[in-house]
């Protein structure tokens, strides 16, 4: 279907970090014209505690896949706990964090917006069938943390573990899901009057 686009998880190289903590393997991005990043969608594995990446001006969402992360804003605030049942957790890009994974390696989704550009969140769709109600000024990706389909229109896609589907701007086609696993549903939205390529 035109504004559809399956994303296979075999397609992403990973990207491993500098500190030798984790890798990232990138979903999807729109960048502003000039290199930087509008918005991205991305996968981590993060195996061993450290501080997060800085990113000025970018505000992030933050789900988890798989395991249980602990994000330490320090200054005396209590670590917030993100697993698979929790809400995703949003958090500016330019403060100080770190993470630890509690009792094993962390597969995370992140989300991440230029600020003032846009708007994104993250929602988790239990296991089971689901329906996506229409949100045509948004871009938006669907990510499997297990098998799914997912009828869109007259066609229907299969999703292995971590493949994800993308949603163009302006699509109003009703969309059915039946996921053996919880899947994540990231909606990015342009700002009005933002300067949006």
């Amino acid at each position: 279907m035109s504004g559809v686009r399956l994303l296979p998880s075999a397609s992403r190289p990973a990207q491993p970090w500098k500190n030798g903590g984790g890798v990232t393997r990138e979903v999807a991005r729109q960048d502003d014209g000039t290199g930087d990043i509008l918005w991205r969608v991305s996968i981590a594995e993060v195996r061993e505690a450290g501080p997060f990446s800085h990113f000025p001006g970018i505000d992030r969402v933050l789900a988890v896949l798989d395991g249980r992360l602990l994000l330490d804003f320090g200054g005396g605030t209590v670590p917030v706990l993100v697993t698979p049942e929790t809400a995703a957790h949003a958090f500016p890009g330019d403060v100080p964090v770190s993470g630890t994974p509690d009792g094993g390696a962390v597969t995370d989704l992140n989300l991440m917006v230029r600020r003032g550009a846009a708007r994104g969140a993250q929602h988790r769709l239990p296991p089971g069938p689901s329906s996506l109600s229409a949100n045509p000024t948004a871009t938006r990706l669907l990510v499997a943390a297990g098998e799914a389909r997912v009828t869109c229109g007259d066609e229907t896609y299969t999703l292995g573990r971590l493949d994800a589907l993308s949603f163009a701007s302006g699509m109003t086609a009703p969309v059915l899901v039946q996921a053996a696993a919880a899947c994540w549903l990231v909606d990015i939205v342009p700002l009005t009057g933002a300067d949006v390529p």
